[in-house]
């Protein structure tokens, strides 16, 4: 199982915005952060603005936060720049024999409990907020 490293992506950038708040964040800049390079940097900040989560003045290098820290969850972000990655977050075989009676229901079979994984990795992220990722970051970056 495994769930892309957009949203990864996207909460590093936010807990940037908000621990270098008041600096000029450019996309050049948050891709060294990141390692990533800086059109995924922007591909990530145009999900985030539009989902509503922060504002970008492009040309002049402004992005800023829009929602508050405390409302945002990991799976706010997840939703915002990787909505379809949960759908394929457990892999189906993708040719079960329709000859056999437990290759022509294996879907129907599993679709219940994988929408219940689904509906758990749901809840799992969305108890952890952005905020407590940044109390985290200060306690550890301020540790001696």
């Amino acid at each position: 199982m495994r769930i892309s490293s957009k949203c990864s992506l996207a909460l590093h950038i936010l807990v940037a915005l908000v621990v270098f708040s008041g600096e000029k964040l450019t996309s050049e800049r948050l891709a060294k952060s990141t390692g990533c390079n800086p059109v995924m940097v922007r591909n990530i900040l145009g999900s985030l603005k539009k989902a509503g989560l922060i504002t970008v003045q492009r040309g002049i290098g402004g992005t800023a936060m829009k929602a508050d820290p405390r409302d945002i969850t990991i799976w706010t972000v997840y939703e915002a720049v990787d909505p379809i990655s949960l759908n394929s977050l457990i892999g189906l075989h993708p040719t079960p024999s329709q000859r056999c009676p437990i290759g022509k229901n294996i879907y129907t079979l599993l679709e219940k409990p994988y929408d219940a994984i689904g509906e758990a990795v749901q809840q799992a992220m969305s108890t952890h907020t952005l905020e407590q990722l940044i109390d985290d970051y200060r306690n550890i970056n301020s540790a001696p």
